[in-house]
């Protein structure tokens, strides 16, 4: 179902159900929420890095499983929803450490959701972004896309992609600045890797701080955001990752946030 490594701080997690094209059923979508949050309860994790197993990244849901219920649909799927689908994709964006994906090929409906909801995205050249909610099963788009991708892209752009269906091929999406890079199918996990290695170095508080500070800003005013930034850097300078950061500077040496400046 998900497959699980650990190496330099960094917890791997991949999907890991290549037969179905990691599409996901509210029984992965729990494994995938219970392995997320033994990372950020670990000691030793500090960054996670998201993948797929196979061709696919994941290539949304699990339609069968769909076909398989026997109640009402619009019943079951609301449930599946608030108690499996919302939690894990509101984890994903609150998660306190950095969370990187390396979309390794297509993304798919919620698979996008899955992908985009991390920090930092990574996709290989071959991979694609499909959101075919609306023109093939008349439905909307879920699993956070459509707050996800709207940002990503200019509302023209969202729109056209949730109405089409069309791909949005890993390229475009970098350019579009949706994701963060496309690399060579090749380099993609050596790429991710190494991001997801230098990011689990930084100070946890610092990434904290950062994290909440740009989330806020998507709401806050101009000056709501300088007052919540001077309440954020007042808490980092009276902690262990400033005084290590000034040490390093001043003995001309790389910072070592694990062992002398977790806050």
């Amino acid at each position: 179902m998900i497959e699980i490594s650990d190496q330099h701080h960094v917890r791997t997690i991949a999907l890991n159900e290549p037969a179905s094209f990691n599409s996901i059923t509210e029984e992965s979508a729990n494994a995938l929420l219970n392995a997320l949050r033994d990372a950020v309860a670990s000691d030793t994790v500090r960054a996670v890095l998201l993948t797929g197993n196979g061709k696919f990244f994941c290539a949304g849901g699990n339609l069968k499983n769909f076909m398989a219920q026997q109640g009402p649909l619009d019943a079951y799927v609301n449930k599946a929803i608030e108690e499996t689908y919302n939690p894990l994709a509101n984890y994903m964006m609150n998660m306190p450490i950095p969370l990187i994906s390396a979309v390794n090929g297509p993304a798919i409906g919620a698979g996008v959701g899955l992908a985009l909801n991390c920090d930092i995205v990574l996709a290989a050249k071959s991979a694609y972004f499909s959101l075919p909610f609306v023109p093939k099963l008349g439905v909307v788009p879920d699993m956070g896309c459509s707050w996800l991708v709207s940002r990503g892209l200019n509302y023209n752009q969202a729109l056209a992609m949730c109405l089409t269906g069309d791909a949005l091929s890993a390229d475009d999406a970098a350019r579009a600045g949706m994701i963060w890079k496309s690399i060579d199918d090749s380099e993609l996990m050596t790429e991710a890797s190494a991001l997801a290695a230098n990011l689990a170095k930084l100070s946890p508080g610092a990434v904290r701080r950062t994290k909440e500070s740009l989330r806020a800003a998507y709401q806050n005013s101009f000056n709501e955001q300088l007052l919540l930034e001077q309440k954020l850097q007042t808490e980092s300078f009276g902690g262990k990752a400033f005084q290590e950061g000034l040490n390093a500077f001043r003995e001309r040496r790389e910072a070592d946030f694990i062992a002398n400046g977790d806050e």
